[in-house]
C-alpha cells in the first residue's frame, strides 16, 4: 500500500487534467480538455508531493532536482528540440505544401479516400505531428465531402486515422521520442517491428475503404517539388541506417536549411529564426518532461516496486505476453484519461520498463507498445485533440467520427495478434 501512497500525487495530476477536461465538456466549451495546460495541471501534485516528502527542504529540492535532470529526461528534451527545430525549417522552406501536394497528385481521382488516408500518412510521418497534419488537410477533406466525394463523417474518420499512423510511426514524433527514450530502445528496431505491423494495419484498412469510396471528381493540379521533399527522404534514410537520433535529427536540419538557401528564397537569417521558433514550439512538452521528472523525484516514484505488484495480480504462470498486454493497457489507460498520448507515454513509460525487465520483453518492443497503443486511443477518443480539430472544421460530431476511424482499430488488432500468436 506504502508504494501506491506515493502515486497520490501523479493520480492528482490526472484528476485535474480530466477532471477539467470533463467540466468544461458539460459546459460546451471547445477543446475542454486542453483549456487547463498540463503544465499548469501539474503544480498541485508537486506541491502535494513536497508535503509529503519525508526529507527535509534542502533534501526535497535534491530529489526534485535528481528526477528533473535525469539522463532520461534531458535526452528527450534535446530530442524535442530538434524536432521542433526541423519542423519549423521544413514547413518554411515548403517542404510540407510540396509533399502534401505531390501525394495528391499522383492519388487516383476515383480512389480519393484512399488517397487521404496515404496523403495523411506520408504527411504525418513526415512532420511528426498527427495534430499539424489535420490541420493543413482538414479544409481540403471537407471542401472534398462538399463535392461529393465521399462522406464528410468517413473523410474526417480516414484523416485521423492516416496522422495517428505517422504520430505513431515518424523518428521526430513526440511519441515515438518519449517512447523510445522512457524504454532506453534502439530506434531502427523500434521502426523496424513498428513498420512490419503498421504495414498490415495499413493494407487492411486501404481494403475496407477501397469498399467505401465511391468518390467521382476531378483534382485541381498541384503545384510540387521534388527536391522540397528530399529532407523527409534524408530524414527516413538515416533512422533505417540506426544512426544515432541526434546525428539524424541535426544532419536532417542542417540538410533542410541548405536545400532552402541554396535552391530558393530561404536566407541564413530565417533559417536561425525559424530553429528558434520550433524550440518554443516545444516548449510545453519539454517544461512538462522535467517537471514529470521531478515529480517522480520528490514522490518517491519507484516504478520497480510498483511493477512487482502489478505482477503479482497476474496469474503465477504469466509470462511474456501478458506482461506486454498490461503495458499496453497501461498506455491505453493513461491516453483515456490525460487525452494525450505523449503524456501517457511518459507517466506509463518508467513502470512499462520495469516490467519489460522483469518478463524478458526488448526495450524496442515495450516503446512499440507503449507508442501504438497510446496512439490507438488517442485517435478514437472523442475528446481528444485530433478528433475535435477535424470535427470542428468539418462541422461534424464526434461521436459521428469515432466509429469509423478504421485504421486505429484495426491497428489494435492486428498488434494484439501479433501479441498474443507470434513465436518467441
Amino acid at each position: 500500500m506504502a508504494v501506491f501512497i506515493n502515486f497520490i500525487p501523479i493520480l492528482l495530476f490526472v484528476l485535474i487534467f480530466f477532471g477539467s477536461g470533463v467540466y468544461y465538456s458539460l459546459q460546451g466549451v471547445e477543446n475542454a480538455f486542453y483549456q487547463i495546460p498540463p503544465t499548469s495541471a501539474i503544480l498541485p501534485s508537486i506541491i502535494i508531493a513536497w508535503l509529503m516528502n519525508k526529507s527535509d527542504t534542502n533534501g526535497t529540492m535534491n530529489n526534485f532536482l535528481s528526477g528533473a535532470r535525469h539522463p532520461d529526461i534531458i535526452t528527450m528534451c534535446i530530442i524535442f528540440l530538434l524536432a521542433g527545430a526541423l519542423s519549423s525549417v521544413t514547413k518554411s522552406i515548403g517542404s510540407v505544401e510540396s509533399t502534401v501536394n505531390f501525394t495528391l497528385a499522383v492519388t487516383p481521382e476515383n480512389l480519393l479516400l484512399i488517397g487521404v488516408f496515404i496523403t495523411s500518412a506520408l504527411i504525418s510521418t513526415a512532420i511528426g505531428s498527427a495534430l499539424g497534419t489535420i490541420a493543413a488537410l482538414a479544409s481540403l477533406v471537407a471542401e472534398l465531402s462538399l463535392q461529393g466525394a465521399f462522406a464528410v463523417e468517413i473523410g474526417a474518420a480516414t484523416l485521423v486515422g492516416g496522422a495517428m499512423f505517422g504520430d505513431n510511426m515518424s523518428v521526430i514524433s513526440d511519441t515515438t521520442i518519449a517512447a523510445v527514450s522512457s524504454q532506453h530502445a534502439n530506434l531502427k528496431e523500434k521502426l523496424k517491428l513498428n513498420i512490419k505491423i503498421a504495414l498490415v494495419a495499413s493494407f487492411v484498412t486501404i481494403c475496407v475503404l477501397l469498399f467505401a469510396d465511391n468518390s467521382e471528381i476531378d483534382l485541381v493540379d498541384r503545384d510540387y517539388s521534388f527536391l522540397l521533399i528530399t529532407p523527409y527522404i534524408v530524414l527516413l534514410f538515416l533512422a533505417t541506417l540506426g544512426i544515432n537520433v541526434f546525428a539524424v535529427m541535426t544532419i536532417a536540419l542542417c540538410f533542410s536549411g541548405l536545400v532552402g538557401i541554396i535552391f530558393g528564397t530561404y536566407t541564413l537569417l530565417a533559417f536561425a529564426q525559424d530553429i528558434a521558433t520550433g524550440f518554443r514550439d516545444m516548449n510545453e512538452i519539454m517544461l512538462l518532461s522535467i517537471l514529470t521528472g521531478g515529480l517522480s523525484g520528490i514522490s518517491n516514484h519507484n516504478s520497480q516496486q510498483l511493477a512487482e505488484k502489478i505482477s503479482n495480480f497476474l496469474p503465477k504462470n504469466a509470462g511474456k505476453k501478458s506482461a506486454e498486454l498490461v503495458i499496453a493497457a497501461l498506455a491505453s489507460l493513461f491516453d483515456i484519461l490525460l487525452a494525450n498520448n505523449t503524456i501517457a507515454i511518459i507517466f506509463s513509460g518508467s513502470i512499462a520498463k520495469e516490467l519489460a525487465k522483469k518478463y524478458g520483453i526488448k526495450p524496442h518492443e515495450s516503446a512499440a507498445w507503449l507508442d501504438i497503443f497510446s496512439c490507438v486511443l488517442q485517435g478514437i477518443i472523442p475528446y481528444g485533440a485530433q478528433i475535435l480539430l477535424v470535427c470542428a472544421v468539418a462541422q461534424v460530431s464526434p461521436l459521428d467520427v469515432i466509429g469509423k476511424v478504421y485504421y486505429c482499430y484495426i491497428l489494435a488488432f492486428v498488434t494484439l495478434a501479433y501479441i498474443m500468436f507470434r513465436r518467441h
